[in-house]
């Protein structure tokens, strides 16, 4: 498991699969870590699979921030670079998902296809990622984990795995309070509306059925791409590659196509 120093910060990266399998990128939402994709490595067996911990998060370096799309999407081309991939797939989940939309529009020679899941290009309410950020430094991160965890899963997912309910709160909960804290300011200041049509790569939308408002990004990300089909899933709300990993895995096949 290499550390990839650039950007500014170290980051912790996995690599899975055959050195000359077909490239993909993955990135995780707010409080995940690389282990968080666990659940796809089957479907995307025979590629080369390059996993990390974004900045703030897991083993990766926690700078002080605050943190910006710019510096996020810079850290994907950082780990990119450091292992001399010209052009990569890309998935991301909610925050990682605005990594991706980055990537495809400013640097679109670097992106393959693209997969957006249960993420948006803009937040509307701001404030709260700074109530948020000053909550974890007076309070630390226990209560906002089990909330936002809570909040993010559907209610049959919760029930019918606990223990697994447990450990994704966990994950967030012990992030580092400066990590989380950087990463709430990309998420009060992240705006790529303007960015959607300059993609140009193949793009898969996915949300999920029970994601509430914040569906409601699915029709319009997919519509303003230049490329873009959509799908939402049953049995998901907000972390759907984990509550519905079989429907999102199937998705990521048809959309990815046969590993080389």
């Amino acid at each position: 498991m290499p550390t990839i120093t650039g950007n500014g910060c170290s980051l912790h990266v996995r690599i899975d699969g055959p050195d000359d399998g077909a490239p993909v990128l993955l990135s995780h939402y707010l409080g995940g870590r690389l282990e968080t994709f666990d659940g796809q490595m089957s479907a995307l067996s025979g590629r080369r699979v390059i996993r990390f911990d974004t900045r703030g998060h897991g083993a990766s370096e926690a700078p002080d921030g605050p943190y910006s799309i710019d510096m996020l999407g810079g850290d994907a081309l950082a780990i990119l670079d450091a292992l001399n991939i010209e052009r990569a797939d890309f998935i991301g989940v909610s925050q990682g998902g605005m990594t991706g939309m980055w990537l495809a529009s400013r640097h679109p020679d670097r992106i393959g296809r693209l997969v957006l899941a249960n993420t948006t290009p803009f937040v509307p309410n701001k404030p709260v990622w700074d109530e948020l950020a000053a909550k974890a430094v007076s309070q630390g991160m226990a209560d906002i984990a089990r909330e936002t965890i809570s909040g993010w899963l559907c209610d049959a997912f919760k029930a019918k795995a606990p223990e697994r309910l447990e450990t994704l709160i966990d994950c967030m909960a012990t992030m580092p309070v400066a990590g989380y804290a950087g990463n709430t300011s990309v998420l009060r200041d992240v705006d790529l509306r303007d960015a959607l049509p300059e993609i140009a790569a193949p793009t898969l939308v996915i949300g999920g059925a029970e994601d509430g408002p914040r569906g409601a990004s699915v029709p319009v990300m997919t519509s303003a791409v230049q490329n873009g089909r959509s799908v939402v899933l049953p049995g998901a709300a907000h972390l759907s590659h984990i509550e519905n990993p079989a429907g999102f895995n199937a998705e990521l096949v048809q959309h990815l196509g046969q590993a080389q």
